[in-house]
C-alpha cells in the first residue's frame, strides 16, 4: 500500500520504483545508504573508533612524557644554572682571594722595603758619623801635631808629648763645651 501511495504521488504517469526520474531514485538511494551505514557501523566504525581512542590515548601519553620531559629538563637547566652560580662565586672568591694576596704581598713588599730604607739610612748615618768622628780625630791629632810643631819652634825646647797631648785635650774640651 505505501509502494501504490508513492506511486499514485507522482505525476500520475507510469513511474516505477527504477524510474531514474521518479521518487523510486531516492528510495534506493536511502536503502542503500543505511545500507552503507549499517555495514560501516558494524565493520568498520567500531576498528575506527578503537583506532581513533588509541591515538588519542597515544597522544595523550606522549604529551605527558613530553610534560614530565620538560619538567625534568627544567629542573636539570635549575640545577645547572645553580651549579654555574656557585662555580661563578667560587670564581669570584678565588679573585677576591687573589687580590688580598697580591694586596698583602705589596704591603709587605712595601713594609720590607720601607724597613731596608731605614736600615740603609742608618747604616749610612751611622758611617757618617763614624767617617765625621774620624775626620774629627784626626783633624784634631793634626792640630795637636801642627800645634806642637808650631809650639817647638815657638819656644825653641821639646815639650813632652803627652803633656802636650793632655794641654790639647783640655783646650779642645774648653772648646767644645762652649
Amino acid at each position: 500500500m505505501a509502494l501504490d501511495l508513492i506511486l499514485a504521488a507522482g505525476d500520475h504517469a507510469q513511474h516505477t520504483l527504477l524510474d531514474p526520474h521518479g521518487w523510486g531514485l531516492v528510495f534506493w538511494t536511502g536503502v542503500t545508504f543505511m545500507l552503507v551505514v549499517l555495514v560501516l557501523y558494524a565493520k568498520a566504525w567500531g576498528p575506527l573508533l578503537e583506532a581513533l581512542d588509541a591515538r588519542e590515548q597515544g597522544i595523550a601519553g606522549q604529551r605527558d612524557e613530553a610534560e614530565k620531559l620538560r619538567a625534568d629538563a627544567a629542573a636539570l637547566k635549575q640545577r645547572y644554572e645553580d651549579q654555574l652560580e656557585g662555580i661563578r662565586k667560587e670564581a669570584q672568591a678565588i679573585i677576591d682571594e687573589g687580590e688580598a694576596d697580591k694586596k698583602r704581598i705589596l704591603e709587605e713588599a712595601k713594609a720590607k722595603a720601607d724597613a731596608e730604607a731605614k736600615a740603609i739610612r742608618e747604616r749610612a748615618e751611622r758611617d757618617i758619623k763614624l767617617a765625621r768622628d774620624r775626620a774629627l780625630d784626626e783633624v784634631s791629632r793634626q792640630a795637636v801635631s801642627i800645634g806642637m810643631s808650631i809650639a817647638e819652634r815657638v819656644i825653641g825646647a821639646e815639650v813632652d808629648a803627652k803633656r802636650h797631648v793632655a794641654i790639647v785635650d783640655e783646650v779642645l774640651a774648653q772648646y767644645e763645651r762652649s
